[in-house]
Protein backbone atom coordinates (compact mmCIF):
# COMPACT_ATOMS: atom_id res chain seq x y z
CA UNK A 1 0.00 0.00 0.00
CA UNK A 2 1.64 3.74 -1.09
CA UNK A 3 2.12 5.70 2.29
CA UNK A 4 0.64 9.11 2.36
CA UNK A 5 3.01 11.95 2.97
CA UNK A 6 1.22 14.60 4.61
CA UNK A 7 2.10 18.04 3.84
CA UNK A 8 4.83 20.04 6.28
CA UNK A 9 3.10 23.59 6.10
CA UNK A 10 5.20 26.25 8.96
CA UNK A 11 3.80 28.93 10.57
CA UNK A 12 5.25 31.64 12.31
CA UNK A 13 3.26 31.76 15.02
CA UNK A 14 2.85 35.58 15.05
CA UNK A 15 -0.51 36.34 14.79
CA UNK A 16 -2.82 38.17 17.14
CA UNK A 17 0.31 38.70 19.58
CA UNK A 18 0.55 41.84 21.62
CA UNK A 19 3.70 43.86 20.64
CA UNK A 20 6.24 42.60 23.75
CA UNK A 21 5.19 39.23 23.08
CA UNK A 22 5.60 39.29 19.06
CA UNK A 23 9.02 40.84 20.06
CA UNK A 24 9.72 37.84 21.99
CA UNK A 25 8.42 35.28 19.37
CA UNK A 26 10.96 36.87 16.61
CA UNK A 27 14.12 36.68 18.57
CA UNK A 28 13.38 33.00 19.43
CA UNK A 29 13.27 32.65 15.79
CA UNK A 30 16.11 34.61 14.80
CA UNK A 31 18.37 32.69 18.13
CA UNK A 32 17.30 29.50 16.49
CA UNK A 33 17.67 29.75 13.18
CA UNK A 34 21.63 31.24 14.46
CA UNK A 35 22.09 28.28 16.65
CA UNK A 36 20.85 25.45 14.06
CA UNK A 37 22.70 27.18 11.05
CA UNK A 38 23.05 23.36 9.18
CA UNK A 39 19.28 23.39 8.87
CA UNK A 40 18.76 26.50 6.89
CA UNK A 41 22.11 28.43 6.37
CA UNK A 42 20.75 30.78 3.84
CA UNK A 43 18.05 32.72 5.14
CA UNK A 44 17.13 36.23 3.34
CA UNK A 45 17.41 38.37 5.43
CA UNK A 46 19.63 36.70 8.26
CA UNK A 47 18.47 36.16 11.32
CA UNK A 48 21.26 38.80 12.88
CA UNK A 49 19.39 41.17 10.63
CA UNK A 50 15.86 40.47 11.96
CA UNK A 51 17.33 40.43 15.47
CA UNK A 52 18.34 44.11 14.55
CA UNK A 53 15.00 44.72 13.71
CA UNK A 54 12.81 43.55 16.66
CA UNK A 55 15.84 45.78 18.91
CA UNK A 56 15.02 48.51 16.95
CA UNK A 57 10.99 48.02 18.30
CA UNK A 58 12.11 47.29 22.02
CA UNK A 59 14.43 50.62 21.70
CA UNK A 60 11.11 52.13 19.76
CA UNK A 61 8.96 51.40 22.81
CA UNK A 62 10.98 52.68 25.07
CA UNK A 63 11.45 56.04 23.67
CA UNK A 64 7.62 56.36 23.04
CA UNK A 65 7.14 55.22 26.88
CA UNK A 66 9.02 58.37 27.69
CA UNK A 67 7.28 60.55 25.34
CA UNK A 68 3.70 59.64 26.70
CA UNK A 69 5.47 60.37 30.37
CA UNK A 70 6.80 63.87 29.16
CA UNK A 71 3.33 64.53 27.92
CA UNK A 72 1.53 63.72 30.70
CA UNK A 73 4.44 65.85 32.65
CA UNK A 74 3.58 68.87 30.17
CA UNK A 75 -0.33 68.72 30.42
CA UNK A 76 0.13 68.67 34.14
CA UNK A 77 2.90 71.70 33.97
CA UNK A 78 -0.08 73.41 31.64
CA UNK A 79 -3.25 72.60 33.63
CA UNK A 80 -1.13 74.20 36.75
CA UNK A 81 -0.71 77.07 35.45
CA UNK A 82 -3.94 77.55 34.03
CA UNK A 83 -5.62 77.09 37.77
CA UNK A 84 -2.95 79.51 38.74
CA UNK A 85 -4.57 81.99 36.16
CA UNK A 86 -7.91 81.82 36.83
CA UNK A 87 -7.50 81.89 40.85
CA UNK A 88 -5.33 84.80 39.89
CA UNK A 89 -7.79 86.79 37.68
CA UNK A 90 -10.96 85.17 39.95
CA UNK A 91 -9.93 85.61 42.87
CA UNK A 92 -7.29 88.27 43.30
CA UNK A 93 -7.66 90.88 40.18
CA UNK A 94 -11.46 90.81 40.00
CA UNK A 95 -12.08 92.09 43.43
CA UNK A 96 -9.43 94.54 42.96
CA UNK A 97 -10.66 95.72 39.79
CA UNK A 98 -13.91 96.05 41.12
CA UNK A 99 -12.56 98.55 43.70
CA UNK A 100 -11.02 100.45 41.36
CA UNK A 101 -13.65 101.00 38.94
CA UNK A 102 -16.23 101.79 41.62
CA UNK A 103 -19.48 100.88 39.43
CA UNK A 104 -17.85 102.65 36.44
CA UNK A 105 -19.23 100.27 33.82
CA UNK A 106 -16.94 102.23 30.49
CA UNK A 107 -13.93 102.10 33.03
CA UNK A 108 -14.85 97.87 33.79
CA UNK A 109 -15.01 97.47 29.97
CA UNK A 110 -12.07 99.87 29.46
CA UNK A 111 -10.09 97.15 32.01
CA UNK A 112 -11.57 94.26 29.65
CA UNK A 113 -13.84 93.11 32.33
CA UNK A 114 -17.15 91.68 31.73
CA UNK A 115 -19.94 92.77 33.59
CA UNK A 116 -22.43 90.52 35.48
CA UNK A 117 -26.17 90.35 33.73
CA UNK A 118 -25.00 92.69 31.00
CA UNK A 119 -23.97 92.32 27.59
CA UNK A 120 -21.05 95.16 26.50
CA UNK A 121 -21.83 97.20 29.40
CA UNK A 122 -24.69 98.01 28.64
CA UNK A 123 -27.63 97.40 30.81
CA UNK A 124 -30.00 96.69 28.05
CA UNK A 125 -30.10 93.21 27.86
CA UNK A 126 -30.57 91.29 31.30
CA UNK A 127 -29.35 87.65 31.09
CA UNK A 128 -31.07 85.39 33.30
CA UNK A 129 -31.80 86.29 37.29
CA UNK A 130 -30.09 89.61 38.18
CA UNK A 131 -27.88 87.75 41.09
CA UNK A 132 -25.28 89.69 43.12
CA UNK A 133 -22.84 86.84 42.82
CA UNK A 134 -21.50 83.38 41.52
CA UNK A 135 -20.16 80.49 43.34
CA UNK A 136 -15.73 80.74 43.02
CA UNK A 137 -13.87 77.34 43.37
CA UNK A 138 -11.03 78.87 45.53
CA UNK A 139 -8.62 75.77 45.89
CA UNK A 140 -8.48 72.12 44.13
CA UNK A 141 -6.93 69.66 47.28
CA UNK A 142 -5.32 66.43 45.74
CA UNK A 143 -2.61 66.15 48.57
CA UNK A 144 -4.96 62.48 49.15
CA UNK A 145 -3.94 60.11 46.37
CA UNK A 146 -6.96 59.09 44.28
CA UNK A 147 -8.73 62.00 46.15
CA UNK A 148 -9.46 65.44 44.88
CA UNK A 149 -11.57 68.24 47.39
CA UNK A 150 -13.13 71.08 45.90
CA UNK A 151 -13.40 74.21 47.72
CA UNK A 152 -16.02 77.06 47.13
CA UNK A 153 -16.75 80.55 48.02
CA UNK A 154 -19.51 83.03 47.56
CA UNK A 155 -17.77 85.38 45.13
CA UNK A 156 -19.60 87.98 47.00
CA UNK A 157 -19.83 87.11 50.76
CA UNK A 158 -16.12 85.36 50.70
CA UNK A 159 -18.04 82.55 52.63
CA UNK A 160 -19.72 79.57 51.97
CA UNK A 161 -23.16 79.96 52.23
CA UNK A 162 -25.26 79.61 48.98
CA UNK A 163 -27.26 82.79 48.31
CA UNK A 164 -30.70 83.45 49.36
CA UNK A 165 -32.39 82.52 45.94
CA UNK A 166 -30.32 79.56 45.74
CA UNK A 167 -31.48 75.88 47.42
CA UNK A 168 -27.93 74.30 47.12
CA UNK A 169 -24.45 74.18 45.58
CA UNK A 170 -23.74 71.57 42.48
CA UNK A 171 -20.66 70.49 41.81
CA UNK A 172 -20.44 69.25 37.87
CA UNK A 173 -17.45 67.13 36.68
CA UNK A 174 -15.38 66.03 33.57
CA UNK A 175 -12.79 63.63 33.50
CA UNK A 176 -10.38 63.62 30.65
CA UNK A 177 -9.29 65.78 27.81
CA UNK A 178 -7.34 68.34 27.03
CA UNK A 179 -9.84 71.20 26.18
CA UNK A 180 -11.91 72.79 29.24
CA UNK A 181 -15.59 72.32 29.15
CA UNK A 182 -17.25 75.70 28.68
CA UNK A 183 -20.97 74.23 29.01
CA UNK A 184 -22.29 71.78 31.99
CA UNK A 185 -23.99 69.99 29.56
CA UNK A 186 -20.83 68.03 28.82
CA UNK A 187 -20.60 67.45 32.40
CA UNK A 188 -21.98 64.90 35.00
CA UNK A 189 -23.11 66.56 38.45
CA UNK A 190 -21.42 64.47 40.90
CA UNK A 191 -23.08 65.59 44.18
CA UNK A 192 -23.77 68.56 46.17
CA UNK A 193 -21.26 71.13 47.89
CA UNK A 194 -21.66 70.54 51.90
CA UNK A 195 -19.96 73.70 53.48
CA UNK A 196 -18.12 74.67 50.26
CA UNK A 197 -16.69 71.55 50.16
CA UNK A 198 -16.73 68.22 47.73
CA UNK A 199 -14.76 65.10 47.84
CA UNK A 200 -14.01 63.22 45.01
CA UNK A 201 -12.77 59.41 44.41
CA UNK A 202 -11.01 57.70 41.37
CA UNK A 203 -9.92 54.70 40.41
CA UNK A 204 -6.32 54.02 39.55
CA UNK A 205 -7.17 54.40 35.77
CA UNK A 206 -7.73 58.02 36.52
CA UNK A 207 -4.33 58.55 37.65
CA UNK A 208 -2.61 61.71 35.93
CA UNK A 209 -5.78 62.94 33.89
CA UNK A 210 -6.68 66.43 34.26
CA UNK A 211 -10.38 66.68 36.22
CA UNK A 212 -12.70 69.80 35.25
CA UNK A 213 -15.09 71.11 38.10
CA UNK A 214 -17.43 74.20 37.99
CA UNK A 215 -19.74 74.54 40.62
CA UNK A 216 -23.41 75.78 40.12
CA UNK A 217 -26.19 77.58 42.21
CA UNK A 218 -29.29 75.21 42.00
CA UNK A 219 -32.19 78.38 41.88
CA UNK A 220 -34.80 77.72 44.92
CA UNK A 221 -38.10 77.88 43.23
CA UNK A 222 -37.08 76.44 39.23
CA UNK A 223 -34.56 73.57 40.68
CA UNK A 224 -32.40 75.10 37.67
CA UNK A 225 -28.64 75.84 37.13
CA UNK A 226 -28.84 79.79 38.46
CA UNK A 227 -25.37 80.81 38.59
CA UNK A 228 -21.98 79.05 37.56
CA UNK A 229 -18.24 79.45 38.78
CA UNK A 230 -15.44 79.82 35.95
CA UNK A 231 -14.15 76.03 35.11
CA UNK A 232 -10.87 74.93 37.62
CA UNK A 233 -9.01 71.68 36.83
CA UNK A 234 -6.52 69.72 38.49
CA UNK A 235 -4.40 66.15 37.88
CA UNK A 236 -5.51 62.69 39.48
CA UNK A 237 -2.43 62.28 41.66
Amino acid sequence: MKKLVKELILVSGLARLNLGDFVKRVLALAKAATDNPLIAPDLDPTPAEVKTKADAITTAEGEKTAMKLALIAKTKFINTLKGDMTNIINNSWAPQAQLAVNGDADKATKLGWHIKGVVTGKAEVVVGMAADSHPIITKIDNSTHLEQTVCIMNSASGLVGVPKDASRLDVYQLKGGIIAPNDIKKMVNVGSASRGKFSCNFDIADLDKPVYYIAVYIDLKTKQPLEMSPVMSAIVS
